[in-house]
C-alpha cells in the first residue's frame, strides 16, 4: 500500500495538448521526471485515462489503486477524487472521455 504523497500544484506547462476528435475529448500531459504528481481533482462524468509512456500510480478517495504502465487504460468513475504520480521519467498521460455524454451531466446539472 502506498500514502498519498503531498500535492504541489501542476505548473502549466505540462498539459501537451487538448483535442477534440470523432467526439472524443483527449487532454494529454507530459509529466517530465518521476515523482512529479497531478494534484487531486474529480469530474462530473466518467472518463478513462491512458497511459501513453512511462508508469503511473493512481489514489482514488485517497486509497491507493495501483500503479500502471504504458498501454494501460485506467476508468475513473464520475465524482471519483483521483491523484497520479509519475513513477517514471517522461510519464505521459492522457485523459479520454466521449463530448457528449460530458455536456449531457452538465445539462442536467449534475
Amino acid at each position: 500500500m502506498h500514502t498519498l504523497p503531498d500535492i504541489a500544484p501542476l505548473p502549466d506547462y505540462m498539459v501537451e495538448r487538448i483535442e477534440e476528435v470523432f467526439g472524443l475529448y483527449f487532454r494529454s500531459v507530459l509529466l517530465e521526471h518521476a515523482g512529479l504528481v497531478i494534484p487531486q481533482h474529480e469530474h462530473d462524468h466518467n472518463h478513462a485515462t491512458y497511459i501513453g509512456s512511462g508508469k503511473a500510480r493512481m489514489w482514488v478517495d485517497g486509497a491507493w489503486v495501483g500503479d500502471f504502465e504504458a498501454g494501460c487504460v485506467v476508468p475513473i468513475e464520475a465524482k471519483k477524487k483521483h491523484v497520479f504520480q509519475s513513477l517514471l521519467p517522461q510519464t505521459r498521460l492522457a485523459c479520454v472521455h466521449d463530448i457528449e455524454s460530458a455536456k449531457a451531466v452538465k445539462r442536467r446539472g449534475i
